[in-house]
This record gives structure tokens, C-alpha cells and sequence, in this order.
């Protein structure tokens, strides 16, 4: 009995809690209602509905990982709440990946069958999916041109379609998903280089590397993918002033190519640095 006394007592704070939090969202003070909602969800964290408030007010900021987030924690608690699946989508259109929002507003067309507005941004999904590379090979050639023009962040995004898509792929022939996998990394980790964004330069790095150590074979081709890879998270270790992961992987990269003239500079660099 005063379990479920404390737990009513929980909710009416919570709802309390979630007004404010909707006063300052119809004036358009963002920051303080998702404040007002998170401390809704503190009082009473199985509230779904304000999980879904709280992912508009996110939208609303363009923060739009941070909606996908409570749009989706908001359907885990209620696999039946139209407005979450509705929100979950809009935030994967905003992302550009339309598999995911077409997958979200299916499942809303299945609560609401008769939304003109489900409806609609299903269709426009799927128009936009079917303009979607169908191959990891294609999806990376994509992602290069982009790169080519400067446009890395739509470069990145296409970089990841290749690695979901050869993800796919690794069934049928898994060297060769394997290796496009690994060259789709190294061209992230440049991309993220151009952005300034060291840290995931080296996550890219790495993660080509556990490739090649894991199964991917040394043929002309993996050598020269995992010379960028070693070259690349020297260049970004070198940025954070890592200087002795940095001088490893300059010594990696002179290893393969005694002529590489940027592993001897940043190797020279680095002694200095230090």
C-alpha cells in the first residue's frame, strides 16, 4: 500500500513538473523546459510522455541524437505511444538515415493508419531511400566525392552507410567487406582530420587497424589502407601532443615506406615536442 501511495505521490510531481516544463517550451525556452523535464523524469523516470516532450525541446535546439534518445526511451516504456515512434523518426530524417525513420514511422502508421502526417513523411522516406547506394562500394565511392568537394560531414554520413552496408555484405564474402570496411575507416578518420576532430581520428584508426589485425589480409591493398591508418592516427596523436603514440606510428608507417617524407618529419617533430 505505501509502495503504491509513494508511487502516485512520484507521478503527480512528475506531472507538476512536466506543466512548467511545457510553459517554457510554448514560449520557446528551450534550455528550461528540458531543465523542467528532466527533473520530471527524476521524480518519476517511467514517465514516457515527457520523454517525448523532452526530445521536441531537443529538436527544437536541433540536438537531434539527444531526441532520438528520449524518443526512443519513451517507446521502451510504452511500445504503444504513437508520439514516440513520430518523434523517432523525425529525428532520423534530420540525420539522414532514412532506413531507421522509415522502420519508426512504419510502426507509427501501425497505431495511426489514417495520419495524413505519418503518411506523408513515410513517403517521402522512402522516395529518399530509394536514392540511397544499395552497396558499400557505392555508398563509399559517394562519400569520396563528397570528401573530394569539402563536404565532409555529408562525406561522414555516407562513410557510414558504406560500414552499415558491408556490415550486411560480410555474409556473403567477408575479406571483401572486411577490407571495404577498413578503407571506408581511414577515409572517415581524414575526413574527421579535415574537421579537426583528432579524437575520432583515432577512433577510426584503430578501428581499421583491429581489422587488419583480426582477419583482413596484407595484400597491396591492405597495405596501403593500413599505411594511411598508422600515418593518420600518428598525424592526429602528433595534434594532441601524444608524442609517443605519435612516434610509434611514424615508425610504423617508415616501416612500409622508408620514403614516406611526412612519417620522418612528424618523427622529427615529435623528439622535439617532447
Amino acid at each position: 500500500m505505501a509502495s503504491t501511495v509513494e508511487a502516485e505521490a512520484r507521478e503527480r510531481k512528475a506531472q507538476r513538473l512536466k506543466e512548467r516544463g511545457n510553459s517554457f517550451y510554448v514560449r520557446h525556452q528551450l534550455t528550461q523546459a528540458i531543465d523542467w523535464y528532466t527533473q520530471a523524469l527524476e521524480a518519476n523516470p517511467k514517465a514516457y510522455d515527457v520523454y517525448t516532450n523532452r526530445a521536441a525541446a531537443y529538436a527544437a535546439l536541433k540536438m537531434w541524437d539527444e531526441g532520438l534518445a528520449d524518443a526512443k526511451a519513451a517507446v521502451k516504456l510504452n511500445p504503444a505511444w504513437l508520439k514516440g515512434y513520430w518523434r523517432q523518426g523525425m529525428c532520423h530524417v534530420e540525420l539522414k538515415q532514412y532506413r531507421e525513420a522509415v522502420a519508426a514511422f512504419e510502426r507509427a502508421r501501425e497505431l495511426n493508419p489514417s495520419s495524413e502526417q505519418v503518411l506523408g513523411e513515410l513517403k517521402k522516406c522512402r522516395e529518399r531511400l530509394a536514392l540511397m547506394p544499395e552497396t558499400a562500394g557505392e555508398a563509399k565511392r559517394q562519400g569520396n566525392q563528397c570528401f573530394k568537394r569539402g563536404a565532409y560531414d555529408e562525406a561522414l554520413r555516407l562513410y557510414k552507410e558504406a560500414l552499415k552496408l558491408a556490415e550486411q555484405e560480410s555474409a556473403g564474402d567477408g575479406t571483401a567487406a572486411a577490407e571495404i570496411k577498413a578503407t571506408v575507416l581511414v577515409n572517415a578518420a581524414e575526413a574527421y582530420r579535415q574537421l579537426g576532430e583528432y579524437e575520432k581520428v583515432i577512433e577510426q584508426c584503430d578501428l581499421a587497424i583491429g581489422l587488419k589485425e583480426g582477419r583482413a589480409g596484407e595484400g597491396g591493398g591492405a597495405a596501403s589502407w593500413l599505411l594511411k591508418a598508422h600515418l593518420r592516427r600518428a598525424l592526429a596523436s602528433e595534434k594532441l601532443e601524444r608524442y609517443g603514440p605519435a612516434q610509434r606510428d611514424f615508425r610504423a608507417v617508415i616501416e612500409r615506406d622508408p620514403t614516406n617524407h611526412i612519417a620522418s618529419s612528424g618523427l622529427i617533430r615529435c623528439a622535439r615536442g617532447k
